[in-house]
Parts: structure tokens; C-alpha cells; sequence
């Protein structure tokens, strides 16, 4: 009997294992400090990421504002604690919170975060599955709304009448 402990032990740590990250990619956060230090060149490189042509460049006006609204709150907090840096539990709860809430925006809208659609391309029944990175599919976007505006802003001309 007292090997079913250590054989379950076993086959729980090589289930972890198996579904581990080779990289570390899927734990990998962009906001994840507990010092003002480390906090503050944590947020420059999020505010710098989130500057047009970085990492996060085609983040939304709404994410925008609730992730710097986030990072503001996380210095207040963060700089309240400078000198002998023991949050209380409420305090470390709320840290917690907006560091999660600012993790999952910024990795929503990931640059690098692939995209990928099973389906037939028009006039074909065969299904393929493509994929493409986030800002690849808001580049495409945001030109092909360039171009419709461009149509869009062209004069029209007017077809001859045929009642003569």
C-alpha cells in the first residue's frame, strides 16, 4: 500500500512535465514585479511597447487607457511601500490584480501572438488552416481601411444620361 502514494506522486510530476513549456513563452509576463526597481523599467518598456511599431502598437484607446490607468495605480501603490517594501495582504491582493488585468490586455494584444483560421478559401472546398500574427492581420487591416478611404474619397462621376 504504500507505494500507491509514490506512484502517484510520480505519475503527477511526469503529467506536469509533459505539458511543460520548452521555452517558458506561456508564463512569460510582461508586468510581474514586486519592487518599485523593477516596476518602473517594467513600465517604460510596456509605455515604449505600446508606441506605434512596438510590441503592442495597435493596442486599442479603451486597453490603452485601462493599462496605463493600471500601471499608474500599481506605482502609487508600489511607491507608498519604497523604503520598507512589506505590502499588507489586501495591498499584495490588489497588486496582484492589476498586474493580471495589465498581463492580459498587453498579451491580447501581442504583436507576436499568432492567429490562426481552419476554413476554404473562396471558390474551394478544400480546408486549410492559416496563420498569422496579430500585428500582421491589424497592418492588413488598418491598410486595407487606408485604401477603402481612399475610394471612398474620390470624386464620382456621373454616367451620360440616355434620355437625349
Amino acid at each position: 500500500m504504500p507505494r500507491l502514494p509514490v506512484v502517484a506522486a510520480l505519475l503527477l510530476a511526469c503529467s506536469m512535465f509533459a505539458h511543460a513549456d520548452p521555452k517558458g513563452l506561456a508564463n512569460e509576463k510582461p508586468v510581474v514585479a514586486q519592487k518599485l526597481s523593477e516596476f518602473e523599467a517594467q513600465a517604460a518598456t510596456v509605455r515604449e511597447g505600446m508606441q506605434a511599431g512596438g510590441v503592442y502598437g495597435y493596442i486599442g484607446a479603451d486597453d490603452r487607457h485601462k493599462v496605463e490607468q493600471r500601471l499608474d495605480d500599481m506605482h502609487a501603490l508600489l511607491q507608498r511601500h519604497a523604503q520598507d517594501e512589506a505590502l499588507t495582504p489586501p495591498e499584495k491582493i490588489a497588486l496582484l490584480n492589476a498586474q493580471e488585468e495589465v498581463n492580459g490586455v498587453l498579451l491580447q494584444n501581442d504583436n507576436n501572438r499568432l492567429e490562426c483560421e481552419h476554413g476554404a478559401r473562396t471558390g474551394s472546398r478544400i480546408h486549410v488552416t492559416t496563420c498569422h500574427t496579430h500585428g500582421e492581420l491589424m497592418a492588413r487591416e488598418h491598410r486595407d481601411q487606408g485604401a477603402l478611404s481612399d475610394i471612398q474619397r474620390q470624386p464620382q462621376t456621373q454616367l451620360p444620361s440616355k434620355d437625349h
